[in-house]
């Protein structure tokens, strides 16, 4: 309104004034009007920069006006307008949330004259962090084969989404390859790919990658073992766990409750059931204070093993030692004693989840239905345990 009484009063807005109402009726979801608006500054033979083709765009953007985006993009190239990363960006997401990212290549053909490293570092993050591996990965080797020097970030970002997309034998192919563009590897890059090949339980690449990193650095921090202990028990290589944690205990690095943890569920997992209890006298000795997951992990090693007396020690000590079990801990030695027909203590530590505040969930009902009906089933429904990763729950 104010603006239609601006010109009916003779008073000529100028081009910022034209910015800001193409910005507002874009923000408020009137693209036609914004385009109407930039055709006006266009007649009157203004040569709009940009700030305001980031605007323009912008508005169709917010419209979802793919089409007119691109065309407004060759047209501003075209004038040798040079883009920057904003101008990417709302390019970028337009596109990925309207399912046509293959017009990307027509942007980037179009203006390739202005893809320097950094607006390809930005692609490539930002596809990787929408999810878009093959996408990222295209524009990193379109990168990587026109500019001499790498990014560190791009290069991180490339890495992360190669692995989350299960792509490890790529990752690891970059990772050696980074130094050529210019780029020193760090820890935080190889414990991104060993976390991958543990998850994907590909050990061979695993062992040889630690090795080349021992060999050539970074060194391992606390995080690449614990990674590594967790992988080798992960695929029941106990020896190969022990191995790792010994290594860790003679760096410079020092074992914490992860570290611990991993080794316990490792040779719990594995049947070594006085080793996983010695490592817990072990860390306590060391001033390492157990956790709800140390004592779940136990507990469950425990009661799979029938050994139900040293499972319900276990929780009493947990309990004296002001470590509070959570609504996991109490499923696993309910599923025990249920299992082993100990029905009078079952339905007492029932009673302390509830004086505990804590809220029952599937699980904890279905243990409850095998008590009522008196059931003590061996074949149940298997469920993942949220806490050690086994399938041996309340109802497994």
């Amino acid at each position: 309104m104010v603006f239609k009484d601006m010109k009916r009063k003779h008073c000529e807005p100028d081009e910022y004034t034209y910015t800001i109402m193409i910005k507002m009726t874009g923000k408020i979801g009137r693209p036609d009007e914004s385009l109407e608006l930039f055709k006006e500054m266009l007649n009157k033979d203004w040569s709009p920069n940009l700030f305001v083709y980031n605007t323009m765009m912008e508005a169709l953007a917010k419209g979802r006006r793919v089409d007119k985006v691109v065309l407004l993009f060759l047209k501003m190239v075209e004038i040798n307008c040079r883009p920057n990363e904003f101008t990417y960006s709302v390019i970028l997401k337009l596109l990925a949330s309207e399912g046509q990212l293959h017009k990307l290549d027509e942007i980037v053909e179009a203006s390739k004259k202005y893809m320097n490293r950094s607006i390809y570092a930005y692609l490539v993050r930002t596809l990787s962090k929408l999810g878009h591996a093959s996408e990222a990965h295209r524009h990193f080797c379109n990168m990587w084969s026109i500019h001499d020097k790498g990014d560190s970030d791009a290069c991180f970002s490339m890495l992360e989404s190669l692995c989350s997309a299960g792509k490890t034998v790529e990752a690891i192919d970059l990772l050696s390859k980074i130094h050529e563009k210019g780029i020193s590897t760090n820890t935080m890059m190889y414990n991104t790919v060993f976390s991958a090949l543990g998850k994907f339980k590909q050990i061979s690449h695993l062992h040889d990658l630690y090795e080349k990193m021992k060999q050539e650095g970074p060194s391992p921090d606390i995080f690449t073992y614990n990674i590594l202990i967790s992988s080798y028990g992960r695929v029941g290589k106990v020896d190969e766990a022990i191995k790792i944690f010994e290594e860790l205990e003679s760096s410079d690095c020092k074992p914490d409750i992860v570290s611990y943890n991993s080794l316990i569920n490792c040779l719990g997992k594995n049947g070594d059931l006085d080793e996983a209890h010695i490592r817990l006298k072990e860390m306590q000795e060391r001033g390492l204070n157990p956790d709800v997951i140390t004592y779940s992990t136990l507990i469950e090693c425990f009661g799979k093993a029938d050994k139900v007396d040293t499972a319900c020690r276990l929780f009493d000590e947990m309990l004296a030692g002001g470590c509070y079990p959570n609504i996991v801990t109490y499923n696993i030695l309910l599923d025990c004693l249920e299992r082993t027909g100990r029905t009078a203590e079952a339905v007492d530590l029932y009673a302390k989840l509830k004086q505990q505040g804590l809220t029952p969930d599937s699980i904890t009902y279905a243990v409850l239905g095998r008590l009522q009906g008196g059931s003590h089933r061996k074949v149940r429904i298997r469920r993942q345990n949220p806490i050690t990763g086994w399938v041996v729950s309340p109802l497994g």
